[in-house]
């Protein structure tokens, strides 16, 4: 029987509060924790990437998390995706996450940043970890932050060998109605769609103040997805986490893909008080980011 649960913290949250507060030290600089920062052959293209495992015990193996960052972010999320790879290898997980077209230390242009791509990008990454040392290749699981939620969750009914998801603070409205609002209204998303189709790229300002610049692939990709429908198909164990606070993807976001989930054998909430979209992450609020690390590394520990 699915069971609906409220995660509560069960592990030391103390140890990551304190390290998130001096600057936990990067996964490499640990003993037992191996990390390589390369660059992989997707689309034809080169994308940086970001491995870390833990180290291989003779012939034991480990499982692997494959990471989505979100929209015009990057692998490393504020700080989060860095210290939630390193917790995982602590806890016996190996990890991937790639910088995005446009995103990070990527060489690509933002026009580029589509589903498509990078639903390419992460299937490649994965592709790339499993032939690392130490990885069982029938252990993977998926994270994904806001547009990576949605991108997980497409990739979960794409590919049914993923075994165990996580979003947090998941992007997964069907279509493009989110961005319909977030875009200034139909009128100025349609605008905006309009002049990438007839000249490759619209150009706009988030609400942060950066600046990007939107191919037609984008709006096509959105308009054509239902990332919902996809969720309803996974069988295996889901965690959503989100943040009361959040007004970027809205709770009621959050809990439309635990509605969706009905074929999951198990669907974990757990909502972080307090939190917006930044998850502590990109405003210095080391309790918060400690909550997600744990609670994150804690889930996966116990499924895969």
């Amino acid at each position: 029987m699915k069971r609906y649960l409220s995660l509560t913290l069960c592990v030391s949250v103390f140890g990551l509060m304190s390290a998130c507060s001096s600057g936990d030290p990067d996964a490499a600089d640990e003993p037992g924790i191996r990390e390589v920062e390369a660059t992989f052959l997707s689309r034809g293209v080169s994308v940086p990437y970001t491995y870390v495992a833990p180290a291989q015990v003779g012939d034991s193996k480990f499982p692997l998390v494959v990471m989505a960052h979100g929209h015009g972010g990057s692998r490393e999320e504020g700080g989060g995706y860095r210290l939630v790879a390193a917790a995982m290898a602590r806890n016996g997980i190996a990890s991937i996450r790639m910088d995005f077209p446009g995103c990070g230390d990527s060489s690509e242009s933002f026009t580029e940043n589509n589903l498509t791509n990078m639903l390419a990008d992460l299937q490649a990454a994965r592709t790339v970890a499993e032939s690392q040392p130490g990885v069982d290749t029938d252990r993977i699981g998926l994270l994904g932050y806001s547009m990576g939620g949605r991108l997980v969750a497409l990739l979960s009914r794409i590919d049914p060998s993923y075994k165990v998801v996580v979003m947090w603070t998941p992007a997964v409205e069907d279509g493009a109605r989110r961005e319909l609002e977030s875009l200034g209204g139909e009128e100025a998303y349609y605008a905006l769609r309009t002049k990438a189709r007839e000249t490759g790229m619209a150009e706009y300002t988030t609400r942060w103040g950066s600046t990007l610049q939107l191919g037609y692939q984008w709006f096509v990709d959105l308009e054509e997805t239902k990332p919902l429908d996809s969720l309803a198909s996974f069988k295996g164990p889901l965690l959503v986490l989100y943040g009361d606070k959040d007004d970027v993807v809205v709770p009621a976001t959050s809990e439309a893909a635990i509605a969706a989930a009905t074929s999951s054998r198990e669907v974990v909430r757990h909502v972080v008080r307090g939190a917006d979209h930044a998850l502590g992450f990109y405003t210095n609020e080391p309790e918060i980011a400690a909550e997600v690390v744990a609670t994150t590394a804690e889930f996966l520990r116990q499924r895969l």
